[in-house]
């Protein structure tokens, strides 16, 4: 059984899986026909990997333009994860993993993202 299985059984979930370190898709299983298509799954890579990048620079700006404050040692690095809602399609990224789900049909994106690192663990 696949560590992708558990998630993947779960209501609304479509597809799970795992980027390498150059964000494309490693491995990754699906629950249709649907994102079997290889359009598909370069879309989700491209989109993952623009939307990680995206969050990668803003979080360097903003580290950079609060170092120096000695009161302040918080950071936004590393990026751990994001969520993304749009349409029928929710996603969730939670380090190098990620699901998509019909939004209508999960509870939450907090769900989604626990699931995810419980997996992990």
């Amino acid at each position: 059984m696949s560590e992708f299985d558990e998630l993947l059984s779960l209501d609304g979930i479509i597809m799970v899986g795992r980027f390498d370190p150059e964000w494309r898709i490693a491995e990754h299983k699906s629950a249709s026909l649907l994102v079997a298509n290889p359009q598909v799954l370069q879309m989700t890579q491209w989109f993952c990997a623009a939307v990680s990048q995206m969050f990668n620079s803003m979080a360097f700006a903003v580290d950079s333009v609060r170092a120096g404050r000695t009161f302040d040692t918080s950071s936004w690095l590393p990026l751990r994860g994001w969520t993304f809602s749009g349409g029928d399609y929710s996603i969730a990224v939670d380090g190098n993993r990620f699901v998509i789900a019909e939004t209508t049909r999960i509870k939450s994106f907090d769900e989604l993202v626990r699931l995810l690192r419980s997996e992990a663990a």
